[in-house]
This record gives C-alpha cells, sequence and structure tokens, in this order.
C-alpha cells in the first residue's frame, strides 16, 4: 500500500517497534484495517547455485512507521505483535517526515541502485572492526577530510595507531 506521507492535525507518524521479525505481519493487518502505514524494504540478491533469487527485508529490523490519531492507535496496537509505539511530537514529527519521504525515493531507486543500511557510527564511539586483516580490532572512530578513521591505543606505550575503514567494516561496541 503506497501512502503519501504528510503531516495532518490530529494524525502523527510514529515507528512502531514490533515482535521479532513480525513487520511484514503487522503492515498486513495494517492494510486489513485500513491504517496508514510505511515499511521501507531493503531489496536483497543471493545467489544459489544457478539462480538469483530476490527478496525484500525490512530496512530498519523491527520498525514499521504508522500515520495514527487517538481512534486508530487502539486498533492498531489490538494487533498484538506491537512491542511499543515512540511517541513523536509535533517539531520532530515534521522532520520524520521528511526523512520518511527521502526514503521512500531511496526505495524507488532500488532498481538502478544497490542499498546498503548502516548504523551510524559518531566520532569518539568504541567500535570493533568486523571485515578484513584488522577484524577483531577495537578502537576509536575520528573523522578527518571526510573519511574514517579508527585510531587504536597501545595504553602500555603511549602511543596509538590510526587506519582508515569503510563504514560497512565496523560494528559499535556495546557499553554495557
Amino acid at each position: 500500500m503506497l501512502v503519501t506521507i504528510e503531516t495532518q492535525p490530529g494524525h502523527a507518524w510514529a515507528p512502531a517497534y514490533c515482535k521479532p521479525r513480525t513487520e511484514k505481519v503487522v503492515a498486513r493487518y495494517c492494510e486489513r484495517h485500513g491504517i496508514p502505514y510505511y515499511l521501507p524494504l531493503l531489496r536483497k540478491k543471493k545467489r544459489y547455485q544457478r539462480r538469483t533469487v530476490e527478496s525484500f527485508l525490512p530496512m530498519f529490523p523491527g520498525y514499521i512507521f504508522a500515520h495514527l490519531d487517538p481512534d486508530n492507535r487502539t486498533e492498531f496496537l489490538e494487533c498484538h505483535r506491537i512491542v511499543h509505539i515512540v511517541d513523536v511530537y509535533d517539531a520532530r514529527e515534521r522532520s520524520l517526515v521528511a526523512e520518511l519521504n527521502q526514503l521512500q525515493h531511496l526505495e524507488e531507486a532500488q532498481c538502478n541502485v544497490d542499498l546498503v543500511v548502516m548504523p551510524e557510527v559518531k566520532v569518539g564511539t568504541a567500535v570493533t572492526v568486523t571485515e578484513g586483516p584488522l577484524a577483531g580490532t577495537t578502537g576509536i572512530v575520528e573523522r578527518r577530510k571526510g573519511r574514517t578513521r579508527v585510531t587504536v591505543n597501545v595504553e602500555l606505550l603511549g602511543s596509538s595507531v590510526m587506519a582508515e575503514m569503510d563504514l560497512g567494516e565496523l560494528e559499535a561496541v556495546d557499553s554495557d
């Protein structure tokens, strides 16, 4: 269901966190009940022996965006697959609507371009390198001149080593 994403008085676009692997089930529920929603999908191609299989998976696993008002909010929660709804307030909703419209344009461009979703990694974030010859190395992210650099400190020697990495090769370290 292609929905026009825009702000309306009395309604609000909000991300809803679903139970694991139930985003498409929630989308079908919304369609049956007439609740406007947006589930951005990412095209994945996988090659099996002599054939290529194309599938569409949620761009943001666990999330679906719904256009809710006080009446359909209750009906939306009756789906029993929603863990919680992230409340978005007026100023932030305008920003969310703009971002969702940009996502729709990106999603439409997938027939010509391969999209990759990467986690946001901010300067100062502790990361682990997941691919390449430095896999398993932990460091701190720095950005200089538009490039992402990872600094690995050797505390015992009082010095550090820096390497340029692609964001796709990094994973944020949990701060638990």
